[in-house]
């Protein structure tokens, strides 16, 4: 943690010093009004780095889709974590994923962008000397100094790419109904599951247990303080089943497995399992098709809501004002208390933990919201 922290302080002072030098060399990291856009040419090269786990990479398709919308013929490469390359290469949004060690220096880019780096890239950036560097670190601490509050994780990305879009941050900001901005394909899903492959796997899955309508339901997390009770699942898994005739399908990697099994021994109905291990290209179809999914702040969340699922986050010691997704197919469920955000590893109320706090009514009726509203 304390290394991390110096890091952020140490690329929040590069980034400000960065902005100065190209200041003074004139170039164009901040446009001149009117103008067009340096990366209107196909020459174009911008990296995107997010070192992070699934949830976080979920938050960066928008940035990535402002990208594509405002700078068409540019080149857009992304560095991150190896377990990503799987399911966002389908998706067409970069022309090549860097995994592991750094791009080789032959790979000029004119702009880096660091939504969330470490050492490595940092030094990267610094043998390179791209056109222009951006982060998040020197844009939370500019705010900071200034009194500002922290912004939504969407926007401070946007934010980290804003010289690339044309000065265009509000229109892209601007959401439909409560949520999603427009996507190049007009539906106002950040990710697409056609993936054939991927398709096909999950056509079988539900041709072979007979599927009708179902949710998708994910009880695990990272962290235990992000786990909501076993006993709200199985509760909730009843109402649901009851109530709107759902089949009940849980997902989630096969360390979760023995937290489902204790769910399904409460249950006097059959439930599906999507836990053995398959790559996370598999599991977008199945959301994307899926009548509804209800998980703990996490990963497969995120996911969801960004495939058009409609989606119920259920949160505790995160800050779903910052972190949910800006969608408006999703509801976030929250219980505040003073102790709120913390840092997830002790509790102050472990006979009475945040998370379950929120009842099975309240995550019914964020249920009827999303299936009802306008």
């Amino acid at each position: 943690m304390r290394n991390e922290r110096l890091y952020f302080v140490v690329s929040a002072l590069v980034g400000v010093l960065w902005g100065l030098a190209s200041w003074i060399r004139r170039l164009p990291t901040w446009r001149s009004r009117g103008q067009k856009g340096a990366s209107a040419g196909v020459s174009t090269r911008i990296l995107v780095i997010r070192m992070d786990e699934l949830g976080d990479m979920v938050t960066t398709l928008p940035l990535l889709h402002a990208i594509r919308q405002e700078n068409p013929l540019a080149a857009v490469d992304l560095w991150c974590k190896p377990l990503h390359k799987d399911w966002l290469a389908p998706q067409g949004l970069v022309n090549t994923i860097w995994t592991g060690d750094a791009p080789a220096p032959k790979e000029h880019y004119h702009w880096v962008l660091e939504c969330r780096g470490n050492w490595q890239t940092l030094l990267y950036a610094l043998r390179t000397w791209p056109q222009g560097r951006r982060d998040r670190g020197s844009i939370r601490l500019w705010r900071r100094l200034s009194g500002q509050s922290q912004l939504h994780e969407w926007d401070i990305n946007l934010r980290i790419a804003a010289p690339l879009l044309n000065g265009n941050i509000e229109a892209i900001t601007r959401f439909k109904t409560k949520g999603q901005p427009e996507t190049p394909e007009g539906s106002g899903a950040l990710l697409h599951g056609d993936d054939p492959q991927a398709v096909a796997e999950i056509n079988l899955f539900k041709q072979r247990l007979d599927l009708g309508k179902y949710v998708v339901f994910h009880a695990g997390a990272r962290k235990l303080l992000r786990r909501w009770s076993l006993q709200g699942w199985a509760d909730l898994a009843h109402r649901l089943h009851e109530e709107f005739q759902l089949d009940i399908v849980f997902v989630g990697t096969p360390e979760e497995r023995m937290d489902v099994d204790r769910i399904q021994e409460k249950l006097n109905f059959e439930t599906f399992t999507y836990m053995e291990g398959r790559p996370i290209r598999y599991l977008i179809p199945l959301l994307a098709r899926a009548s509804l999914m209800v998980g703990n702040e996490s990963g497969p969340m995120h996911l969801a809501s960004a495939t058009g699922c409609p989606t119920v986050g259920l949160f505790g010691p995160g800050e779903p004002e910052i972190f949910s997704p800006k969608a408006h197919n999703f509801r976030a469920l929250h219980i505040k208390l003073p102790c709120n955000p913390c840092g997830q590893i002790r509790c102050v109320h472990p006979d009475n933990p945040c998370m379950n706090r929120i009842t099975v009514d309240e995550v019914m009726k964020a249920v009827h919201d999303l299936f009802f509203f306008d």
